[in-house]
């Protein structure tokens, strides 16, 4: 069976397009969704929770690497965050999957750290809620 060449390029053509598009949605920057994601992946990289943390939830859910894990205020969740990266020292952070649905979105990252002078890796997971009509996240697992 011969192949049209026509066919096979649209298809290709079409794939790329809409995987293009899929991503491209993961950080639009007018999506009020994505910009969260956006910030907390800045943020993560270089440890500064400062550009994410606005965006706290005022009681989030927390669970770290170093056993940490309860509910904390917006107040309290910025001071645990920044303890906790201080001596897991971020080398790179990337959101390798999002949703982005008006439900529940989240998003899953990989964090390469220094504790110590020896590298590890840490699957992270955020998701977010509506908190008076705004997304703010509700939840940061790294693990």
């Amino acid at each position: 069976m011969k192949k049209n060449p026509k066919i096979l390029f649209s298809i290709i053509i079409l794939f790329l397009t809409l995987s293009h598009e899929c991503v491209f949605a993961q950080f639009d920057s007018n999506s009020k969704i994505g910009k969260i994601f956006s910030e907390f992946e800045n943020g993560i990289r270089t440890g500064a929770i400062k550009e994410f943390s606005n965006n706290l939830i005022s009681e989030t859910y927390i669970s770290l690497e170093n056993g940490e894990s309860s509910y904390y205020s917006s107040n309290q969740s910025f001071y645990i965050l920044k303890d906790f990266f201080q001596n897991y020292i971020p080398i790179s952070f990337k959101i390798i999957k999002t949703s982005i649905n008006e439900e529940k979105p989240f998003a899953i990252g990989k964090l390469v750290y220094s504790k110590n002078g020896i590298r590890g890796e840490s699957q992270v997971f955020i998701a977010l809620k509506l908190e008076n009509e705004n997304w703010k996240i509700s939840q940061i697992i790294i693990n």
